[in-house]
C-alpha cells in the first residue's frame, strides 16, 4: 500500500491564528471566528472539524453546547481568547446577501504587508490606492504568479450568523484558499438572487488526491453551500472586484 500523507493547509491558513481575534471596537463586529487549523510552533496544523475562537466566554459556552467541544483558554499574552474544537464539519449559517463576502489579494513578506488589491486596483498602500495593481486577469494566472513568489494570494472573508442560534451574533471566516476564491463570483451571484437572510451551510471539506509520484494525500478547505447545493465556478473566472 502506498504511504499516505496529510498536507497541512498552510495555503489556507496563513492568516488563521488567534491574533486575528484581538479586541474589536465595534458592536457590529464578529463575536467569534471559524478556522480550519490550529497554530503550533508558528505552523498551521489541520484539525478534524471546525475550530472556533472567541473572546467571549458566553459565546464559547454556547458554541460548545451546540456543536460539541470544551472551551479552552489559549495562552495569548494579554489577550483572552477561548478556543472550541467542535465535533461538526458542517454548520448551518445565515448570510446577509452579497455584503457577507469580500475578497482582497494580499502579498506579505518580512513581517509586513506591502501589496493589497481587489484584483484590478490597489487598496494599499494608501498613497497608491486606486492605481492599477498589475495582477493577471485570470485566477489561474494569479495563482501561478503567487506560487512563483511574484504575486499576492487571496484573502476571502465570509461573515455569517449561526442558523441554530442567530441571536448569538455574527461570526466570520478568513481563508486564503484558492478554491474558495474561485467559487466567490458564483457565490456572490447566488447571494444576489436569494432572499435575505440566505440560508447556507459552511462545510469543512476533506479533499483527497494522489500525487504524481503515486502517494495518496489530503487537505481540508472551507466550502460555502447555498440551499445545500454547492456553489462552484471555473478556476479561470475573473474574480469579483
Amino acid at each position: 500500500m502506498a504511504p499516505y500523507l496529510h498536507y497541512s493547509p498552510s495555503r489556507d491558513q496563513k492568516l488563521d491564528d488567534t491574533r486575528a481575534d484581538r479586541s474589536r471596537v465595534s458592536a457590529s463586529d464578529p463575536v467569534g471566528r471559524f478556522h480550519v487549523a490550529r497554530q503550533r510552533g508558528g505552523k498551521p496544523i489541520a484539525v478534524q472539524a471546525w475550530r472556533v475562537t472567541t473572546e467571549n466566554p458566553a459565546v464559547a459556552d454556547a458554541v460548545g453546547g451546540l456543536y460539541g467541544g470544551v472551551p479552552r483558554m489559549l495562552d495569548a499574552g494579554d489577550e483572552h481568547v477561548v478556543e472550541i474544537l467542535t465535533r461538526r464539519d458542517h454548520i448551518p449559517v445565515l448570510l446577509d446577501g452579497r455584503g457577507a463576502i469580500s475578497l482582497r489579494m494580499v502579498m506579505r513578506g518580512a513581517g509586513e504587508t506591502f501589496h493589497v488589491c481587489d484584483g484590478t486596483r490597489l487598496l494599499e498602500p494608501v498613497g497608491a490606492r486606486g492605481s492599477l495593481c498589475g495582477c493577471p486577469a485570470s485566477l489561474a494566472d494569479r495563482k501561478a504568479a503567487a506560487q512563483a513568489g511574484r504575486g499576492p494570494t487571496p484573502e476571502v472573508r465570509i461573515g455569517f450568523r449561526l442558523a441554530d442560534l442567530p441571536g448569538l451574533g455574527a461570526f466570520d471566516l478568513v481563508s486564503t484558499s484558492w478554491e474558495l476564491a474561485a467559487e466567490l463570483p458564483a457565490l456572490a451571484a447566488a447571494l444576489d438572487t436569494a432572499a435575505v437572510p440566505v440560508v447556507g451551510v459552511l462545510r469543512y471539506e476533506l479533499v483527497e488526491f494522489t500525487t504524481r509520484s503515486g502517494i495518496a494525500a489530503s487537505y481540508r478547505r472551507p466550502v460555502v453551500e447555498i440551499g445545500r447545493t454547492q456553489v462552484l465556478a471555473q478556476d479561470a473566472v475573473r474574480l469579483a472586484a
